[in-house]
């Protein structure tokens, strides 16, 4: 987890680092110039959306250099805008509003204001570089608090719009995403290749794009795949004319400053050269405050703690630590999880509501047409009531594929949270257990043997319970890859392990119910998996799946039972009995020379 921490700062760069924006390639006073003489002409909705245009621009470009006149810039686009008739208008000053907040570290409000202005052009049908620049910066946004798959969709919207307009910018913020993405999941030396595939893609558009902070950012990541590859004298030429390219532009690319010297650090250590590490990461540190984007500065700070834990510099390393875990705790990522979880919630209910209503205003204007009809000639009723009942027929099929589409949005919510828990105790409660420890370790000498060797001990048994519990939080990890191959994997685990014969048959029309049924047919696997391994030693163990009669049916059983007393339910069997009822399913259990479970639950 900390690996994928660290493949998402260094993705997040690409959006910190530049004055990322759909860019007109105007100066701040060009613009500030142009919003004058804009706002002396006549009203209309050409002019509405050019001020709306302008305006965003200058907020970034003084949001980016830290200026102070950011607040009245800001306040003098929301007094003009609410005089404005151009709708998309507001979506530019939500966006304008994220910007800072999302610098501020507020992400809470910069995700609801990407939200609801992603929203808004697509209710006015507004497409295009500013559409995909709004999902770009939303996937940023997403991305910096570590939901990187959610990322990727979002960054694969934006290219449907970005590939077809004049500035590349745009995409060239997907494919360098794309690029690190596959740098930080290679395996192999063909994977490197990939990703460099990426960033030469990028380097061809670079003379397409108006934002000249992608030329340190695409020289820096084709450095780091050299160095990967083993090509060190090709990393460092890469490396310095990064540095030397970010550190010329005004204001300076910190970011890639920042990230510049990280690696330096890192290949530094690599060659047993502590002091110049440690050297080159505290420069790190000062880039990433020179820019003062608090998210920066506490990566910065974990990168200087991993160092210097690593070079055996304890006493620095703690302090160091202490200060990673307030900032960290101060940036709510627990609270802007929920908050994106709950605006998708929300933006799919709207839209399930505008399809209801949709249908239903169609439903009553085809209704008055009829009256009508029958009024001017009663000769054509048959032909309309043949007519009406296909209509009725389409709009209910309609209502319920859109009740299969809330099912489905109600799992990927449920998948969310489960993911968001597991991420809380991995990172925070498993990495504290773990400082701890460490710690303790670190004083070994000054405690007694008797205290030291079971404290140790607990903590080391607590950090992998904790450990173990965050994992089995994801069992909607593994259903990415279907019902029938989860549990045959999960089946196949167990089994390697244990010297009883398995039988496990799974239906392939399995992975034709929803998903949610199949999330909870895998749950109760898991759970009697977990029974299995702790209350039997069997000799034989089945587990079959299948559809039969309008009816998913789950038999599972084993022979090597350890207590011969009357079947106890435990939670587990209690949960699994509860969810049962409530798909008005019918679930048995029997406990005789084996124990036995029958599960028949109806498909409606």
């Amino acid at each position: 987890m900390k690996a994928c921490r660290y493949f998402i700062w260094v993705i997040l760069g690409s959006a910190i680092s530049s004055d990322l924006s759909a860019e007109t390639g105007y100066s701040r006073d060009s613009l500030r110039t142009a919003i004058s003489i804009l706002q002396t002409q006549d009203q209309n909705k050409n002019r509405d959306s050019l001020l709306s245009i302008y305006h965003n621009e200058l907020i970034e470009k003084l949001n980016y250099g830290g200026l102070p006149e950011v607040d009245e810039a800001l306040g003098d686009f929301e007094k003009a805008q609410k005089g404005f008739i151009w709708p998309v208008s507001e979506a530019f000053l939500l966006r304008a509003k994220a910007r800072i907040n999302e610098k501020k570290g507020d992400y809470l409000k910069a995700i609801d204001q990407y939200h609801r202005a992603v929203e808004l052009m697509q209710n006015q049908n507004y497409t295009g570089e500013h559409l995909a620049y709004t999902y770009v910066l939303l996937a940023y946004c997403v991305l910096n608090n570590g939901d990187a798959d959610e990322a990727w969709e979002l960054f694969e919207t934006s290219t449907k719009y970005s590939r077809e307009v004049e500035d590349k910018s745009i995409l060239i913020w997907a494919l360098d995403f794309f690029g690190d993405n596959t740098l930080f999941r290679a395996k192999e030396l063909s994977d490197y290749e990939k990703a460099l595939d990426y960033y030469k893609q990028v380097e061809q558009l670079l003379p397409e794009s108006k934002v000249e902070n992608q030329i340190s950012n695409n020289l820096q990541g084709q450095a780091k795949v050299y160095e990967l590859m083993g090509n060190s004298s090709k990393a460092e030429e890469y490396r310095q004319r990064a540095l030397n390219h970010a550190q010329s532009l005004d204001p300076p690319n910190y970011f890639n400053i920042y990230q510049i010297y990280t690696d330096w650090a890192r290949a530094s250590l690599k060659k047993g050269q502590t002091t110049k590490a440690i050297d080159f990461q505290q420069m790190a540190l000062k880039a990433a405050k020179d820019f003062g984007f608090l998210e920066m500065v506490n990566r910065a700070i974990f990168d200087l703690y991993q160092l210097q834990k690593e070079t055996g510099d304890t006493e620095n390393a703690l302090l160091t630590l202490e200060q990673y875990m307030v900032l960290e705790d101060s940036l709510k990522r627990t609270e802007v999880n929920e908050k994106y979880a709950e605006l998708s919630r929300e933006y799919e209910f709207e839209k399930q509501q505008k399809v209801i209503k949709t249908l239903e205003n169609k439903n009553l204007k085809y209704s008055l047409a009829v009256l009508g009809v029958l009024l001017l000639a009663g000769g054509i009723i048959l032909w309309l009531q043949a007519k009406s009942k296909s209509k009725i027929a389409l709009l209910n099929d309609n209502l319920q594929e859109r009740n299969r589409e809330v099912e489905e949005a109600l799992y990927e919510g449920k998948k969310l949270e489960r993911r968001r828990v597991s991420d809380q105790l991995h990172d925070h409660i498993a990495t504290k257990i773990s400082a701890l420890k460490w710690q303790v370790e670190a004083r070994e000498e000054e405690l007694p043997s008797a205290f030291y060797s079971p404290l140790v001990s607990n903590l080391e048994s607590l950090y992998e319970d904790v450990r173990g519990l965050a994992h089995e939080l994801r069992p909607l990890e593994f259903l990415d890859k279907g019902l029938k191959v989860a549990t045959e994997e999960l089946l196949g685990s167990v089994a390697a392990g244990s010297q009883a014969e398995f039988q496990v048959e799974v239906d392939d029309l399995i992975m034709t119910i929803s998903k949610s049924l199949q999330y909870h047919l895998y749950q109760f696997v898991m759970e009697l998996t977990t029974n299995l391994q702790k209350h039997s030693s069997p000799s034989r163990v089945k587990l079959e799946m299948k559809l039969e009669a309008n009816h998913v049916l789950l038999h599972f059983e084993n022979d090597g039972l350890l207590s011969t007393g009357p079947l106890k339910e435990g939670q587990g069997l209690r949960n699994i009995r509860n969810k049962v009822s409530e798909y008005g399913g019918d679930i048995e259990f029997q406990k005789t020379d084996r124990f036995t479970v029958q599960i028949a639950i109806p498909l409606v």
